[in-house]
């Protein structure tokens, strides 16, 4: 029934859809093969949403409520992370790559660079990678898009044989940096893993460590310890600082970016960093850009129960079985991870076989913070504003896709993300009823 009323929504006959959504036949299969999962729309507990603009009722109100709701998922979701360091320095080791056939400059060029901090038990530092359009100099700074590039999808990227300094990388459909210098961006690559490792039993043995923190997920950790996320999203604002320091990037057009925990850590990021001017999450699903409360494939319980330490102690006690709603007890909900990157501009994409991340329930994210973008003059977004399997859609300042296929970062994902950076940073949106296509 859903995927009827969503494709009549979008202005087509259910007869004429290559692909309906979501796919019942899939539907039944998952819920078969995984009976802890809710997958049909039908079972999906009834629910309100915790409200978005509590006192603020004008824009000058907004930053004291935004500061408020971060505040809470770092109490219930995220956990506080370090500070930011006060002094850092950055040490770059570029160069211009020559095609060895011909000797002639190509269109990119690529740096390493590695930052470091003193924190309370030394210094601390990890690397990074950046590539940018040859024209980028002095008098041409360009945009930026920070990838948050997570352990397990660094194979990923294109690095030979692993190795992120040895240049160029292979063009891949996770990572097409030949398209994104293409269009006038550069792209720095932060490996997750150099600040947190994604496993419970280490993940504090870095960063984390660096700040005095116990190791492991069940060793007195606070309520509010930090998890790998939160770990993750500083290393991302770190990127940034750099944008500050460096004359050939455009540290006012800094775009963060993931896949899965990388899109959860992008959105978390960029609701924490004002300075991110665009923030893109493709496929977070719980914890990123869907509704917890809809428990719709995984949910808080099933995520915490194997991936405790992405988040802080406290989000694990929203989580039970099938049958019971824990969520409902949260403070918060991801709309109001949208509502925080509020008035600045943010992307979430999804692909129509991922169920397991709630295609749906992360679209009404973007719907369920309508009051804060409206507050700056966005038009509203609708449940029935949800596109067809292909689609999208691009309202004011918020954008969605919906792409065929899995759970994956591809190469068409990145054009949709790329023409609704260009679109934000060049003050050209679409109209305020115009798809993103």
């Amino acid at each position: 029934m859903l995927a009827a009323l969503l494709l009549l929504a979008a202005g087509a006959p259910p007869a004429e859809a290559a692909e309906p959504f979501p796919d019942p036949a899939l539907v039944e299969s998952m819920s078969a093969a995984t009976p802890r999962y809710y997958y049909r729309e039908e079972e999906l507990p009834e629910y309100t949403l915790p409200p978005v603009l509590g006192a603020a009722d004008s824009p000058e109100a907004w930053p004291a409520r935004r500061a408020e709701i971060v505040r809470l998922f770092e109490q219930h979701v995220y956990g506080v992370a370090p500070p930011a360091p006060d002094k850092m320095t950055f040490k770059s080791n570029g160069m211009v790559q020559q095609d060895r056939g011909t000797g002639e400059r190509v269109a990119e060029q690529w740096r390493t660079v590695r930052f470091t901090c003193e924190t309370p038990t030394g210094p601390f530092s990890f690397p990074f990678t950046i590539v940018l359009p040859r024209e980028a100099t002095l008098e041409t700074p360009v945009p930026l898009f920070v990838v948050i590039a997570h352990p397990a999808r660094m194979e990923k990227l294109g690095a030979k044989d692993g190795r992120t300094d040895s240049f160029p990388w292979e063009d891949t459909d996770f990572f097409p940096w030949k398209a994104i210098v293409k269009a006038g961006f550069a792209a720095a690559v932060l490996p997750a893993g150099e600040l947190a490792p994604d496993d419970r039993a280490t993940f504090q043995t870095k960063l984390l460590a660096a700040y005095g923190l116990p190791e492991g997920v069940d060793e007195g950790r606070a309520a509010d310890a930090p998890g790998n996320i939160a770990a993750w999203a500083w290393g991302a604002s770190r990127i940034v600082d750099y944008a500050g320091r460096s004359p050939d990037i455009d540290a006012t057009k800094v775009a963060v970016i993931g896949h899965s925990r990388g899109g959860k850590t992008a959105w978390w990021a960029g609701a924490r960093d004002p300075r991110f001017s665009v923030v893109i999450s493709n496929e977070s699903g719980c914890g990123g850009a869907a509704l917890s409360r809809r428990q719709y494939g995984e949910t808080v319980g099933l995520l915490t129960e194997v991936r405790p330490h992405w988040f802080c102690p406290r989000y694990a006690g929203y989580g039970g079985p099938k049958g019971t709603f824990e969520e409902g007890r949260m403070p918060v909900d991801q709309h109001l991870l949208a509502a925080a990157i509020a008035p600045r501009a943010v992307y979430a994409a999804s692909a129509a076989r991922d169920l397991n991340a709630d295609p749906y329930g992360e679209f009404l994210s973007l719907v369920e913070a309508n009051p804060a973008f409206e507050l700056f003059g966005d038009p509203a977004l609708t449940p029935a504003d949800f596109p067809p399997v292909g689609g999208s859609i691009v309202r004011g300042r918020r954008g969605y896709h919906l792409r065929p296929g899995g759970h994956d970062l591809l190469a068409e994902d990145w054009a949709r993300f790329l023409r609704f950076a260009k679109e934000v940073w060049t003050d050209d949106p679409p109209p305020a009823d115009g798809s993103g296509d």
